[in-house]
């Protein structure tokens, strides 16, 4: 009888008696390269991780975010899928197979795979943005699709989209953002440079500065639906002028009056 591949890495697994001392051990060397971004140096810690304890669904998963980060997504992909075999109510998992398959132009899995994932975790943000990018890459919507950059679990796309879901969950915790959503002229401006998008990332980025000059809430808005809390920025950090730079205070009157005092006795 043939061993098909998947049997025989299961008989592999049960022949291993797991080291858990020795895999958590390559495990933390793994996540110190990775943090310095020497992927190659993290695979090969994550590896002996595996080859100490292969059962621990999180070694697949952060070996499998070192290939994504090396751009080796069939790599990626294959980790992605052991991760979620071995621990399939594992939210994280499934963005890791997501964003693999994305990158593949697998675009019906990658969709499935992300709403398998939203079952587990229905308000995760990155399952939500890896199966709207998947959405839109399967559609043919401008501006999306593995080609220009980016899905769920690994950086956004090159351009700034219009996303009411995200900046609902922001002006749910900001009030401030909830009253520039009330606000239909600034809210025309945020579409208008959404729609550049498809007009390619440095065109989009004209616009919005071209608003910022008009309006610097533009960018609070674009911000906020990136995640981005603008309670914990400045001015000069959006950069702008400071507050008492763009709006002086006006004069106190009793100094007014006592400009008008001198002036007579003058």
């Amino acid at each position: 009888k043939k061993v098909d591949n998947s049997e025989a890495w299961s008989l592999q697994r049960l022949a291993v008696m797991p080291d858990k001392a020795k895999a958590a051990e390559a495990k933390a060397k793994g996540n110190t390269a990775f943090q310095a971004k020497d992927f190659p140096e993290a695979i090969k810690h994550f590896t002996e991780a595996i080859g100490h304890d292969p059962t621990d669904h999180v070694f697949f998963s952060n070996r499998s975010a070192c290939y994504a980060s090396l751009e080796k997504y069939d790599k990626a992909l294959e980790d992605g899928t052991e991760c979620v075999r071995l621990k399939p109510d594992w939210a994280k998992g499934y963005t890791r197979k997501g964003l693999a398959q994305f990158f593949l132009k697998q675009y019906d899995d990658s969709a499935e795979t992300y709403k398998a994932g939203l079952k587990l975790a229905p308000e995760d943000p990155v399952l939500k943005e890896g199966l709207q990018k998947a959405m839109d890459a399967k559609y043919d919507v401008p501006g999306s699709g593995a080609g220009s950059g980016g899905a769920g679990g690994g950086g956004g796309g090159p351009g700034l989209k219009f996303d009411p879901a995200a900046l609902a969950m922001a002006a749910a915790k900001n009030p401030k953002l909830k009253e520039y959503m009330a606000d239909q002229a600034l809210m025309q401006k945020v579409n208008m440079v959404a729609q550049m998008s498809s007009g390619g990332g440095q065109m989009q980025q004209q616009m919005l500065m071209q608003m910022m000059q008009q309006d610097q809430r533009v960018l609070e808005v674009f911000m906020a639906m990136q995640g981005i809390d603008v309670n914990t920025m400045s001015p000069e950090d959006m950069g702008g002028p400071p507050p008492e730079a763009s709006r002086p205070p006006p004069p106190k009157k009793e100094e007014k009056k006592e400009e008008k005092k001198e002036e007579k006795k003058e």
